[in-house]
Protein backbone atom coordinates (compact mmCIF):
# COMPACT_ATOMS: atom_id res chain seq x y z
CA UNK A 1 0.00 0.00 0.00
CA UNK A 2 1.41 3.39 -0.95
CA UNK A 3 1.75 6.15 1.70
CA UNK A 4 -1.04 8.04 -0.07
CA UNK A 5 -3.31 5.00 0.11
CA UNK A 6 -2.45 4.46 3.76
CA UNK A 7 -3.34 8.09 4.51
CA UNK A 8 -6.66 7.67 2.71
CA UNK A 9 -7.38 4.47 4.58
CA UNK A 10 -6.64 6.11 7.91
CA UNK A 11 -8.96 8.99 7.15
CA UNK A 12 -11.96 7.11 5.82
CA UNK A 13 -12.66 4.92 8.87
CA UNK A 14 -12.47 7.96 11.15
CA UNK A 15 -15.14 9.71 9.10
CA UNK A 16 -17.29 6.62 8.94
CA UNK A 17 -16.95 6.01 12.66
CA UNK A 18 -18.07 9.56 13.40
CA UNK A 19 -21.14 9.17 11.21
CA UNK A 20 -21.96 5.72 12.57
CA UNK A 21 -21.57 6.95 16.13
CA UNK A 22 -24.11 9.72 15.56
CA UNK A 23 -26.56 7.40 13.83
CA UNK A 24 -26.32 4.84 16.61
CA UNK A 25 -26.65 7.39 19.40
CA UNK A 26 -29.69 9.20 18.00
CA UNK A 27 -32.45 6.85 19.12
CA UNK A 28 -35.93 7.07 17.56
CA UNK A 29 -37.15 8.96 20.64
CA UNK A 30 -34.27 11.46 20.40
CA UNK A 31 -34.78 11.87 16.65
CA UNK A 32 -38.41 12.86 17.27
CA UNK A 33 -37.82 15.09 20.31
CA UNK A 34 -38.82 18.70 19.51
CA UNK A 35 -35.96 21.14 19.96
CA UNK A 36 -35.79 24.85 20.76
CA UNK A 37 -32.89 26.60 19.01
CA UNK A 38 -31.86 29.50 21.25
CA UNK A 39 -29.34 31.17 18.94
CA UNK A 40 -30.12 31.95 15.30
CA UNK A 41 -29.53 34.86 12.92
CA UNK A 42 -31.71 35.75 9.94
CA UNK A 43 -29.94 38.78 8.51
CA UNK A 44 -30.10 40.62 5.20
CA UNK A 45 -27.75 38.22 3.43
CA UNK A 46 -29.67 35.21 4.68
CA UNK A 47 -32.98 36.66 3.53
CA UNK A 48 -31.53 37.10 0.03
CA UNK A 49 -31.06 33.32 -0.17
CA UNK A 50 -33.82 31.89 2.03
CA UNK A 51 -37.43 32.99 2.34
CA UNK A 52 -39.25 32.56 5.64
CA UNK A 53 -40.87 29.46 4.11
CA UNK A 54 -37.40 28.04 3.38
CA UNK A 55 -36.34 28.61 6.99
CA UNK A 56 -39.47 27.01 8.38
CA UNK A 57 -38.98 24.02 6.08
CA UNK A 58 -35.52 23.56 7.60
CA UNK A 59 -37.05 23.73 11.05
CA UNK A 60 -39.60 21.08 10.13
CA UNK A 61 -36.98 18.72 8.67
CA UNK A 62 -34.73 19.08 11.70
CA UNK A 63 -37.42 19.03 14.38
CA UNK A 64 -36.90 22.62 15.52
CA UNK A 65 -40.18 23.49 17.18
CA UNK A 66 -39.31 27.07 18.17
CA UNK A 67 -36.34 29.42 17.99
CA UNK A 68 -34.81 32.64 19.21
CA UNK A 69 -33.81 34.66 16.15
CA UNK A 70 -32.01 37.99 15.79
CA UNK A 71 -30.89 39.89 12.70
CA UNK A 72 -28.88 42.69 11.13
CA UNK A 73 -30.58 45.07 10.56
CA UNK A 74 -32.86 44.49 13.55
CA UNK A 75 -36.15 44.71 11.68
CA UNK A 76 -35.25 41.93 9.21
CA UNK A 77 -36.22 39.17 11.67
CA UNK A 78 -39.74 40.55 11.85
CA UNK A 79 -40.55 39.02 8.44
CA UNK A 80 -39.73 35.61 9.87
CA UNK A 81 -41.68 36.31 13.06
CA UNK A 82 -44.74 37.38 11.06
CA UNK A 83 -44.57 34.13 9.06
CA UNK A 84 -44.69 31.98 12.21
CA UNK A 85 -45.36 34.03 15.36
CA UNK A 86 -45.96 30.91 17.44
CA UNK A 87 -42.48 29.57 16.57
CA UNK A 88 -40.19 32.60 16.34
CA UNK A 89 -39.04 34.61 19.36
CA UNK A 90 -37.41 37.78 18.02
CA UNK A 91 -34.44 39.45 19.71
CA UNK A 92 -33.65 43.04 18.74
CA UNK A 93 -30.15 43.27 17.32
CA UNK A 94 -28.02 46.35 17.88
CA UNK A 95 -26.51 46.65 14.43
CA UNK A 96 -27.76 48.34 11.26
CA UNK A 97 -24.96 46.62 9.32
CA UNK A 98 -22.04 44.36 10.27
CA UNK A 99 -19.66 47.32 10.68
CA UNK A 100 -21.64 48.51 13.71
CA UNK A 101 -20.45 45.46 15.65
CA UNK A 102 -16.98 46.95 16.14
CA UNK A 103 -17.91 50.29 17.73
CA UNK A 104 -21.57 50.23 18.80
CA UNK A 105 -20.58 50.76 22.44
CA UNK A 106 -19.22 54.22 21.50
CA UNK A 107 -22.33 55.25 19.52
CA UNK A 108 -24.27 57.70 21.69
CA UNK A 109 -27.15 57.67 19.20
CA UNK A 110 -27.78 53.93 19.61
CA UNK A 111 -29.96 53.95 22.77
CA UNK A 112 -32.56 56.29 21.22
CA UNK A 113 -32.55 54.28 18.00
CA UNK A 114 -32.87 51.08 19.99
CA UNK A 115 -35.84 52.45 21.90
CA UNK A 116 -37.55 53.30 18.61
CA UNK A 117 -37.00 49.74 17.32
CA UNK A 118 -38.40 48.34 20.55
CA UNK A 119 -41.47 50.56 20.25
CA UNK A 120 -42.17 49.63 16.63
CA UNK A 121 -42.09 45.83 16.82
CA UNK A 122 -42.62 42.83 19.08
CA UNK A 123 -39.47 41.63 20.90
CA UNK A 124 -38.69 39.23 23.73
CA UNK A 125 -35.00 40.07 24.05
CA UNK A 126 -32.04 42.20 22.97
CA UNK A 127 -28.91 40.84 21.35
CA UNK A 128 -26.62 39.38 20.30
CA UNK A 129 -24.51 41.94 22.21
CA UNK A 130 -20.79 41.68 21.43
CA UNK A 131 -18.79 43.29 24.23
CA UNK A 132 -15.54 42.50 25.98
CA UNK A 133 -13.97 43.29 29.33
CA UNK A 134 -12.10 46.47 28.36
CA UNK A 135 -15.38 48.17 27.40
CA UNK A 136 -17.57 46.94 30.25
CA UNK A 137 -18.11 50.45 31.63
CA UNK A 138 -19.47 51.83 28.36
CA UNK A 139 -22.32 54.31 29.04
CA UNK A 140 -24.00 53.06 25.84
CA UNK A 141 -24.00 49.50 27.18
CA UNK A 142 -25.43 50.76 30.46
CA UNK A 143 -28.24 52.47 28.54
CA UNK A 144 -29.02 49.25 26.62
CA UNK A 145 -29.21 47.29 29.88
CA UNK A 146 -31.53 49.96 31.26
CA UNK A 147 -33.79 49.60 28.22
CA UNK A 148 -33.92 45.84 28.75
CA UNK A 149 -34.68 46.29 32.44
CA UNK A 150 -37.54 48.71 31.81
CA UNK A 151 -39.11 46.29 29.33
CA UNK A 152 -38.07 43.07 31.10
CA UNK A 153 -36.29 41.67 28.04
CA UNK A 154 -33.73 38.87 27.97
CA UNK A 155 -30.16 39.92 27.10
CA UNK A 156 -28.11 37.68 24.78
CA UNK A 157 -24.46 38.46 25.52
CA UNK A 158 -21.42 37.41 23.51
CA UNK A 159 -18.78 38.58 25.92
CA UNK A 160 -16.21 37.99 28.62
CA UNK A 161 -17.10 36.92 32.16
CA UNK A 162 -16.58 40.51 33.29
CA UNK A 163 -19.49 41.57 31.07
CA UNK A 164 -21.76 39.10 32.83
CA UNK A 165 -20.71 40.54 36.19
CA UNK A 166 -21.21 44.10 34.98
CA UNK A 167 -24.68 43.36 33.63
CA UNK A 168 -25.81 41.92 36.95
CA UNK A 169 -24.33 44.95 38.74
CA UNK A 170 -26.50 47.18 36.57
CA UNK A 171 -29.58 44.95 36.75
CA UNK A 172 -29.50 42.24 39.43
CA UNK A 173 -32.72 40.63 38.15
CA UNK A 174 -31.56 40.38 34.54
CA UNK A 175 -32.17 37.24 32.51
CA UNK A 176 -28.94 36.67 30.60
CA UNK A 177 -28.31 34.22 27.79
CA UNK A 178 -24.52 33.82 27.62
CA UNK A 179 -23.61 32.83 24.08
CA UNK A 180 -21.16 30.12 23.03
CA UNK A 181 -20.40 28.82 26.56
CA UNK A 182 -18.79 32.23 27.08
CA UNK A 183 -15.35 33.32 25.90
CA UNK A 184 -13.59 30.94 28.29
CA UNK A 185 -15.55 27.73 27.66
CA UNK A 186 -14.31 25.51 30.47
CA UNK A 187 -16.64 23.60 32.80
CA UNK A 188 -14.95 25.02 35.91
CA UNK A 189 -15.42 28.60 34.70
CA UNK A 190 -19.09 28.06 33.86
CA UNK A 191 -19.72 26.25 37.14
CA UNK A 192 -18.29 29.27 38.97
CA UNK A 193 -20.65 31.67 37.17
CA UNK A 194 -23.68 29.47 37.66
CA UNK A 195 -22.87 29.45 41.37
CA UNK A 196 -22.74 33.26 41.35
CA UNK A 197 -26.00 33.70 39.43
CA UNK A 198 -27.97 30.47 39.93
CA UNK A 199 -31.41 31.72 38.89
CA UNK A 200 -30.80 34.36 36.21
CA UNK A 201 -28.05 33.02 33.94
CA UNK A 202 -28.53 30.63 31.03
CA UNK A 203 -25.71 29.47 28.74
CA UNK A 204 -25.95 28.41 25.11
CA UNK A 205 -23.75 25.77 23.50
CA UNK A 206 -23.82 27.26 19.98
CA UNK A 207 -20.70 26.72 17.81
CA UNK A 208 -19.08 24.74 20.66
CA UNK A 209 -20.45 21.33 19.68
CA UNK A 210 -17.06 20.03 18.50
CA UNK A 211 -15.46 21.26 21.70
CA UNK A 212 -17.91 19.47 23.99
CA UNK A 213 -18.42 16.44 21.73
CA UNK A 214 -15.43 15.96 19.40
CA UNK A 215 -16.30 13.52 16.61
CA UNK A 216 -19.72 13.23 18.22
CA UNK A 217 -18.60 11.82 21.57
CA UNK A 218 -19.66 13.92 24.58
CA UNK A 219 -16.66 14.50 26.85
CA UNK A 220 -17.08 13.30 30.46
CA UNK A 221 -16.42 16.72 32.01
CA UNK A 222 -19.21 18.29 29.95
CA UNK A 223 -21.60 15.43 30.59
CA UNK A 224 -20.99 15.86 34.32
CA UNK A 225 -21.67 19.60 34.16
CA UNK A 226 -24.85 19.21 32.11
CA UNK A 227 -26.21 16.60 34.53
CA UNK A 228 -25.18 18.71 37.53
CA UNK A 229 -26.85 21.87 36.12
CA UNK A 230 -29.55 20.50 33.81
CA UNK A 231 -31.70 23.64 33.95
CA UNK A 232 -29.09 26.22 32.87
CA UNK A 233 -27.99 25.21 29.35
CA UNK A 234 -29.67 25.63 25.96
CA UNK A 235 -28.72 24.62 22.42
CA UNK A 236 -28.22 26.67 19.28
CA UNK A 237 -26.94 26.32 15.73
CA UNK A 238 -25.89 30.01 15.38
CA UNK A 239 -26.51 30.71 11.70
CA UNK A 240 -23.77 33.31 11.44
CA UNK A 241 -23.49 32.88 7.65
CA UNK A 242 -25.45 31.72 4.62
CA UNK A 243 -23.41 28.50 4.58
CA UNK A 244 -24.42 27.80 8.15
CA UNK A 245 -28.06 27.84 7.03
CA UNK A 246 -27.14 25.48 4.17
CA UNK A 247 -25.64 23.05 6.69
CA UNK A 248 -28.39 23.55 9.26
CA UNK A 249 -29.69 19.96 9.20
CA UNK A 250 -26.24 18.47 9.75
CA UNK A 251 -25.50 20.75 12.71
CA UNK A 252 -28.80 19.84 14.34
CA UNK A 253 -27.99 16.16 13.80
CA UNK A 254 -24.68 16.66 15.63
CA UNK A 255 -26.49 18.37 18.51
CA UNK A 256 -28.96 15.51 18.74
CA UNK A 257 -26.02 13.11 18.83
CA UNK A 258 -24.49 14.55 21.98
CA UNK A 259 -27.87 15.18 23.60
CA UNK A 260 -28.54 11.45 23.16
CA UNK A 261 -25.60 10.73 25.48
CA UNK A 262 -27.38 12.42 28.38
CA UNK A 263 -30.25 11.08 30.49
CA UNK A 264 -33.48 11.62 28.58
CA UNK A 265 -34.89 14.16 31.03
CA UNK A 266 -31.65 16.19 30.94
CA UNK A 267 -31.59 16.11 27.13
CA UNK A 268 -35.16 17.39 27.04
CA UNK A 269 -34.35 20.23 29.42
CA UNK A 270 -31.31 21.34 27.44
CA UNK A 271 -32.88 20.66 24.06
CA UNK A 272 -36.10 22.56 24.67
CA UNK A 273 -37.46 23.21 28.15
CA UNK A 274 -34.75 25.55 29.47
CA UNK A 275 -35.17 28.04 26.62
CA UNK A 276 -38.91 28.05 27.22
CA UNK A 277 -38.38 28.60 30.95
CA UNK A 278 -35.97 31.47 30.26
CA UNK A 279 -38.60 33.12 28.07
CA UNK A 280 -41.30 32.25 30.62
CA UNK A 281 -43.36 30.21 28.18
CA UNK A 282 -45.83 27.88 29.83
CA UNK A 283 -44.79 24.29 29.32
CA UNK A 284 -47.19 22.69 26.87
CA UNK A 285 -48.27 26.06 25.47
CA UNK A 286 -46.44 27.06 22.26
CA UNK A 287 -47.35 30.74 22.11
CA UNK A 288 -45.66 33.88 23.36
CA UNK A 289 -46.69 35.20 26.73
Amino acid sequence: MTPHARNRASRVPRTLVGGLLLSLLVTPAMARMPLFDAHLHYSEGDAAHFTPADILARFDRSGIEQAIVTSTPPERVQTLYQAAPERIFPFAGLYRDPLDKENWFRDDTLPARMEQWLDEHHWVGIGEIHLFASHRNSPVFQAIVDLAARRNLVLMIHGDPEIIDRTFELWPQARILWAHLGTDPRPERLRDYLDRYPDHLWIDTSVRDERIAPEGRLLPEWRELFIERPDRFVIGVDTFSVNRWRNFDQVVEHIRGWLAQLPTEVAQQIGRDNARAMLRIRIGHPSHQ
